[in-house]
């Protein structure tokens, strides 16, 4: 470009008396109608972002650009943008010289008017504080990747992200503009409204990470699915075919932690169980006595379970760690007697009230109703 040409800062940063100014000697000494028309889409686009009026003081430099001037590309390509400039029947005029039918004018301007919607539309946010100035500072990339900034200064708060965002792409469409021979704004990164109060903000690069992170989401769900299904029917076969002589015992458990609770209703109740289930307690000695009752109860029990070979063996328990692991089977067992004789011990009594608990819960089970004691 020459040294007359104008850049970046004088369209975007210059005051609109003087900004007219330099663009209609610009035009004066170079006759370039299309670097012109290039500089007035970003006058419009800063038009369109600010609270001021920038393109009052050009619409007589347009109209005589596209009235008396030899159609080019530069012209058709951005003529929907200064459509307001002209009136019907001088607009048919314009059309009917740049592209001889109307169907040629829409087919060649589709990108045109689509960002020309959002530079004519009005903002909608109700955010403005008064006494506050509020500007835009975006980034574009270049043609080589490289990063720039461009600041608009005293812009409208109201306008949205997408509108602000749409305005700003418009920039993209224009070549006029270049640092060393590369081409600026050819892709918008971000921007925001920095200040006290930030109207509002766009960020390209964050959106397209949120929309690939839940693309991965969705994906890993639907990978995930079946190996959930097959755990979940792994887990329904082992509670359907657990042993059938636990049932009661897993059902006791279950009234014990509720978590157990859905897999024990699930379970059979054993059918092979003794009318009068047997459970072997150990008790602390306390004298001779409690050991042969022990004792003679214990022998009783091996004599009823020879009768009976289905039944379960009794099982030695002893300390704290094996009272955890026994199962249901060794909690059915001969109950102790000792707590019926006089002299007991506290923890005696409290074994014996839990034996007779844990009986009434089997025989309840089991359906076996409580034996009434016939009068003598």
């Amino acid at each position: 470009m020459g040294g007359s040409d104008l850049g970046q800062r004088q369209i975007f940063l210059m005051k609109k008396e003087n900004l007219a100014k330099r663009v209609q000697n610009f035009y004066e000494t170079n006759k370039n109608s299309e670097h012109l028309i290039q500089y007035m889409v970003a006058i419009l686009v800063r038009n369109a972002l600010s609270q001021g009026t920038f393109t009052e003081q050009l619409k007589d430099l347009i109209r005589e650009v596209y009235l008396t001037t030899e159609p080019n590309d530069t012209m058709r390509q951005y003529s929907p943008f200064f459509k307001t400039c002209f009136n019907g029947g001088e607009w048919k005029t314009i059309i009917k010289k740049l592209f001889k039918k109307e169907s040629n004018y829409y087919a060649a301007t589709e990108e045109a008017r689509f960002y020309n919607n959002y530079l004519e539309k009005q903002g909608t946010l109700d955010n403005r504080r008064e006494g506050l100035v509020y500007h835009v500072e975006s980034i574009f990339e270049d043609a080589s990747g490289k990063k720039h900034k461009l600041t608009i200064r005293d812009t409208d708060p109201t306008k949205d992200e997408e509108l602000t965002a749409n305005i700003l792409r418009t920039l993209t469409t224009l070549t006029i503009f270049e640092n060393t021979g590369v081409r600026k704004f050819v892709e918008l990164v971000s921007y925001k409204t920095p200040g006290v109060v930030i109207a509002t903000a766009y960020n390209c690069r964050k959106e397209e990470k949120a929309a690939a992170q839940d693309s991965l989401d969705e994906k890993d769900s639907i990978e995930a699915s079946p190996k959930v299904s097959q755990r979940k029917i792994i887990e329904k076969q082992a509670v359907q075919n657990g042993p059938a002589k636990s049932g009661a015992g897993q059902t006791l458990l279950a009234e014990r932690d509720p978590r157990k609770k859905q897999n024990a209703e699930i379970t059979p109740v054993n059918e092979e169980l003794p009318e009068t289930p047997l459970t072997e307690c150990v008790a602390s000695p306390t004298s001779q006595d409690t050991k042969r009752t022990r004792n003679k109860s214990t022998s009783s029990s091996k004599d009823d379970l020879s009768d009976n070979s289905n039944l379960p063996k009794p099982q030695s328990i002893k300390g704290d760690s094996k009272k955890k692991s026994t199962n249901a089977a060794a909690l059915i067992q001969n109950p102790d007697t000792v707590y019926k004789r006089i002299g007991k011990t506290a923890e005696q009594i409290a074994k014996g009230r839990e034996d007779k608990r844990i009986k009434r819960e089997v025989d309840r089970l089991n359906g076996k109703k409580k034996k009434k004691k016939k009068k003598k």
